[in-house]
């Protein structure tokens, strides 16, 4: 610092404005602000897109000159500095150039970069690369609240928010999910974290802006579900609930996405254990029929029917003809020895089908 003091002091009328840099990126580190703040508060610092892209490729953050959410990839012509410790490499920092103040910029980029030094070094996630592991503490339902605070702080987050827990069934990468969450976020002006992969899904936290709305439908294929509203000190709360909504999707059957508020009633069905929902003998009949690609479009008909009540709304639904899918439930009807003009039956039916969407998963 004293070197860079120096340098800058020979340099006249901009001597002053590197001490308030100086000072800036100081009082960040002194306050234990998170990675996501420092590369937004430099991004604004600087009134360019600045970002952090760590080593594994997972993890990094980026933010345009207003604070929202950006690609980490930078630009052909930013400035970057490698983000470093005695013992480890961590990743680098851009900026994209501005041109208009060449000396601030290389000044805010050492800064930014010594300050995320001193950040991922304290950091719980500094023993890996991809910061999973400040989420994996902020998840915990048992970690301590103070080692949650400096969790919550390592994730760019606040104490005071409220959070929802994004779940996502490991048919992509982490890095493929990571991508895709951030660019959902950005795009509805959210603010989420990395991907975590724990023992069964991908998860990431959402901080939850608009209380009461729910949050927008993902654009990608796997399935995936979003938990209760909480609390970020109590997001395991959350997770829970994600993690239980998510058996109420299906690849056959569909949805692919489902919120965990928007549920009513069928979230008592989620606390069904899969092995338990596929016990009774309508589902295993169920379960039996999609084993072949005609069963499985007789059951995507029983479903819209039973969703619509009503043969031209779910034929609509499906694109086929009311007397194909009058056919297609016919045959379902025989086979499964139901009648759907009886109210109970259909009930039955109706239950069954989302109890089987619940055995899936087993």
């Amino acid at each position: 610092m004293e070197g860079l003091l120096r340098r800058l002091s020979s340099e006249g009328s901009e001597a002053e404005n590197a001490l308030r840099v100086i000072a800036f990126f100081d009082r960040l580190v002194e306050t234990r602000g998170g990675l996501d703040e420092l590369v937004r508060s430099s991004a604004r610092l600087i009134g360019a897109p600045a970002g952090f892209a760590s080593e594994a490729g997972v993890g990094g953050c980026a933010f345009d000159d207003r604070g929202r959410r950006v690609s980490t990839d930078p630009p052909q012509d930013a400035i970057n500095l490698a983000v470093t410790t005695s013992s480890r490499r961590f990743g680098r920092v851009w900026i994209a150039n501005s041109s208009d103040n060449v000396s601030l910029g290389e000044l805010v980029i050492e800064r930014m970069a010594l300050s995320a030094a001193t950040i991922l070094e304290r950091s719980p996630s500094s023993s890996r690369a991809d910061e999973t592991n400040d989420l994996t503490v902020v998840l915990s339902r048992d970690a301590p609240a103070e080692l949650k605070t400096d969790a919550i702080r390592g994730l760019g987050f606040r104490a005071e928010w409220d959070v929802r827990a994004l779940v996502i069934a490991p048919t992509m990468s982490a890095a493929e999910a990571d991508t895709s969450v951030r660019e959902w976020a950005h795009f509805h002006h959210l603010q989420a974290s990395q991907i975590h992969r724990d023992d069964q899904f991908l998860v990431a936290l959402v901080r939850d802006v608009a209380q009461g709305t729910p949050l927008p439908p993902p654009p990608w294929s796997a399935l995936t579900s979003i938990g209760c509203r909480a609390r970020i000190i109590d997001a395991h709360v959350s997770l829970a609930t994600a993690r239980r909504a998510i058996h109420l999707t299906s690849t056959v059957l569909g949805p692919t996405f489902v919120d965990c508020e928007t549920l009513g009633a069928l979230s008592h069905l989620a606390d069904i254990h899969p092995a338990a929902a596929g016990s009774t003998h309508l589902v295993t009949q169920l379960t039996f029929l999609a084993q072949s690609e005609s069963g499985r479009a007789e059951l995507i008909a029983l479903d819209a029917f039973c969703r619509h009540r009503s043969l031209r709304s779910a034929s609509m639904e499906l694109n086929l003809h009311h007397s194909s899918l009058a056919h297609r439930l016919k045959n379902a009807e025989r086979k499964l020895n139901l009648d759907l003009a009886a109210s109970d039956a259909l009930f039955q039916l109706a239950l069954s089908l989302q109890l089987y969407r619940i055995a899936e998963w087993s």
